[in-house]
């Protein structure tokens, strides 16, 4: 056993007769060594080196393995070149109020000498007390000091004694002004501490768990330094995701990834949890088995919460002692995160959660459904519906689970949370969800809005042969089977059949619910597609209005999407522009802002773009549309996007790219029975009316009949051309600016395949387009 190097005995004051001759150990009187390979974390040593200051204590409180000791001994290392330190490392050995400053003393007696040697033989004379007699003379003879000093306490958690709580917490209101105190511990400060009034005092400074957590750049360094390779971006992203960030956690997950294969490696990331053996015996040695029996007790099972609160945790154990065990739990730093300021909403973190909620299945099993049944019926209470199902169908009551899907999964599905609701159908279970042809239905409706119409069919089949339907509601899944068949043909880009359902779902739907205002806002995109541009316009208001009566989020931004668009089509460009800039503020549009449906405000605002010949603003809204649009089943919008992206990207001279999302709108085409009307890129704007053309030019300007697609604007422009005049000359006489003369000549230059004005010229007097000629 090695020898441990002592200091002189202190005699103690006759308050604690039991340690009349108590040796100090020099080795808790040092910094403890930085072990080979730690890890640098210079921000956080300068953010806690502006946090000290003569006259103030620096808090750093956090749980077990954030790495307080290897902060507080990087920033001793930084300071201590041109500092006075003074380090004291508490154990349990120290409980006694006149060891614990005999240590104090002696601490800063190295860094300051003589100014602190009064102190302790203060300390040591009989008949003294501590408050009274050793801290004053301390502060006192600290005071006039002209260079100061930091002490640093580390493990301060080890301290359970009242007496040295209230003594340090005299120290701590009376701090001189020569002496920066920085304490670590495992707990919050002690509740004798006033550190509200030292806090508004700006006395008292404090770094806690999120301070010290790694960030994803230190998590990523000290796995490799530890496993000594990097790891791919997606293990360390799960590692971080699932310690977060918690240093121990990830320390222990490098120690298990040596000298394992690349293979074996991410095998183990995949499945890496608090149940891993080492995080396990970790978490229950350094934390759970310091714990008293009832408050491992509550911490386990309430494990099954994903966010508790005092009042769900008593209504789970059946318990009313909730409140002072949390107050416990945060106070010890149990992992355990607070998720609003009010101190109201917790939840532990996912590591200790692991290993709680496999300590329950192991000791309590038969009590789980029972905890997760209270759990249901608290929240259904409280209004917190997704959370209730989710313990119902964990307590297997599928009954209350099917009621609170059926009465609750569109108003989760319209707000956007499609996922949640998903996974309520699948943990149901294929059976149940059989047995039941409303929730079949339900289920369908949820296709519905994911844009799974394939999927939503096949449900509604289900649903008509399942035996709790009767008569009267199978004829209503015939109406709603109706409207599937009309969507489906819609995103096919088959028009004419589209419109052939809308007849049947428009006429059997009833008119309250939200399978008639989809059959609605599908009619007006087929109207759209045929010509009937009024009549569209008037479709996507009329589903507008019931949408936002109805609080119908999905809907309601169909059918704005549907109104940007009609309104491009009846060259109402203005308009379309102000209702394009109203959706970016529209809440709806925000939620919701990752489905398939908002593609059109990004494409039209990219078409807009391209009408002003701005194709470098306009490409990044048609790659965020084409984003969009393909996550969803409609073929026709998908090759409007494609194609505007072509154009943008084409004017911005990138012809491969171009040509290869051109290629891939015309095989989408292809499959397309009876497409409609498309919406086309856009001719860069006219911003004045032209001046009336002179008969005889109008009349050159008919050509050969062979215009490779020239618009008739576009042959006026090239006629002019070839009579030589500048660009500021032909913009005079068309009365446009020079910037619209140059998108002419681009899209000119494009379609008959030239690539300068000679050339063009030279088209223009072959196809006799020019005036008089």
């Amino acid at each position: 056993m090695l020898e441990q190097e002592v200091l002189p005995a202190v005699p103690a004051s006759p308050a604690a007769p039991s340690v009349a001759f108590t040796p100090l150990l020099r080795n808790k009187l040092v910094a403890p060594r930085l072990w080979p390979g730690h890890l640098e974390r210079p921000q956080l040593v300068r953010r806690l080196a502006d946090s000290v200051a003569p006259g103030r204590l620096t808090y750093v409180g956090a749980p077990v393995g954030c790495g307080k000791s290897t902060l507080l001994a990087l920033y001793a290392r930084q300071i201590a070149p041109q500092a006075r330190l003074a380090w004291y490392t508490v154990d349990a050995a120290d409980n006694i109020a006149t060891s614990f400053w005999a240590y104090v003393i002696a601490a800063l007696t190295e860094a300051v000498g003589d100014a602190a040697r009064r102190a302790g033989r203060v300390l040591a004379a009989p008949g003294t007390t501590i408050i009274d007699d050793v801290l004053p003379t301390l502060i006192n003879d600290l005071t006039p000091l002209a260079d100061p000093v930091t002490l640093i306490i580390d493990d301060y958690d080890a301290v359970t004694a009242l007496e040295i709580h209230r003594t340090l917490g005299f120290l701590v209101e009376h701090l001189p002004p020569s002496l920066s105190l920085i304490v670590a511990s495992r707990q919050q400060p002690p509740a004798c501490w006033p550190t509200s009034r030292l806090v508004g005092r700006s006395v008292l400074l404090d770094l806690g768990p999120k301070d010290l957590r790694l960030s994803r750049e230190e998590a990523a360094r000290l796995l490799e330094q530890e496993v000594g390779a990097p790891l791919p971006v997606a293990d360390v992203d799960l590692l971080y995701d699932r310690t977060e960030g918690w240093c121990a956690g990830l320390h222990l997950a490098a120690l298990s990834l040596r000298g394992r294969t690349d293979t074996d490696r991410h095998e183990f990331v995949q499945a890496f949890s608090g149940t891993d053996r080492g995080i396990a015996e970790y978490l229950m040695t350094e934390l759970l088995d310091r714990e008293p029996a009832p408050v491992r007790t509550f911490l386990r099972r309430t494990s099954i919460l994903d966010r508790y609160c005092a009042e769900l945790c008593d209504h789970v154990t059946g318990d009313r002692d909730a409140g002072q065990y949390l107050q416990r739990a945060e106070h010890d730093h149990l992992f355990v995160i607070e998720l609003d300021n009010r101190g109201a909403w917790f939840r532990y973190h996912r590591l200790l959660r692991d290993i709680l909620l496999r300590e329950l299945h192991r000791s309590e099993p038969d009590l789980i459904p029972l905890l997760h049944s209270r759990a249901a019926d608290w929240l259904q209470e409280q209004g917190l519906l997704i959370e209730a199902v989710r313990h119902a169908v964990a307590a297997g009551d599928t009954d209350t689970a099917g009621r609170l899907i059926r009465a609750d999964y569109f108003r989760v599905a319209n707000d956007g949370d499609l996922s949640t609701v998903v996974s309520w159908f699948d943990s149901m279970g294929r059976s149940i969800l059989q047995a039941d042809g409303r929730l079949l239905v339900a289920r369908s409706m949820t296709a519905v809005l994911a844009g799974d119409l394939d999927g939503a069919l096949a449900w509604l089949d289900e649903a008509s042969g399942s035996d709790s339907m009767n008569a009267r509601l199978r004829k209503r899944v015939d109406a709603k089977k109706a409207l599937l068949h009309q969507m489906r043909g819609y995103a096919a880009g088959d028009v004419a059949e589209a419109r052939r359902w809308s007849n049947t779902a428009l006429h059997d739907l009833p008119r309250d619910t939200v399978w008639y205002d989809l059959s609605l806002v599908h009619t007006a995109l087929a109207d759209r597609r045929r010509g009937e541009c009024e009549a569209a316009l008037y479709g996507f208001r009329r589903c507008l209005a019931r949408a936002d009566a109805g609080d119908l989020h999905l809907l309601a931004v169909q059918a704005k999407g549907g109104l940007l668009l009609a309104y491009c089509d009846l060259g109402r460009l203005e308009t379309a522009r102000d209702w394009t800039e109203r959706t970016a503020h529209d809440e709806r549009w925000r939620r919701l802002d990752e489905h398939c449906m908002t593609y059109a405000r990004h494409y039209v605002a990219g078409w807009l773009d391209l009408g002003d010949d701005r194709p470098d603003t306009a490409e990044p809204h048609l790659r965020r549309a084409l984003e969009l649009v393909r996550r969803g089943p409609y073929r026709l919008e998908l090759v409007e996007v494609l194609t505007a992206l072509a154009e943008a990207r084409d004017r911005l001279g990138d012809d491969e790219s171009a040509a290869a999302l051109r290629a891939r709108a015309g095989r989408i085409l292809a499959r397309c029975p009876d497409h409609g009307r498309l919406m086309g890129p856009p001719t860069p704007a006219v911003e004045e009316e032209p001046a009336p053309t002179p008969a005889g030019q109008a009349q050159g300007a008919q050509g050969d009949g062979h215009d490779h697609g020239l618009t008739e604007r576009e042959r006026m422009v090239l006629g002019i051309l070839a009579e030589g005049l500048t660009s500021a000359q032909m913009a005079r006489r068309l009365h446009v600016s020079e910037r619209t003369i140059a998108a002419h000549l681009r899209a000119i230059y494009r379609k008959i395949g030239v690539g300068n004005r000679s050339a063009a010229t030279r088209y223009a007097l072959d196809h006799h387009l020019v005036a008089g000629r």
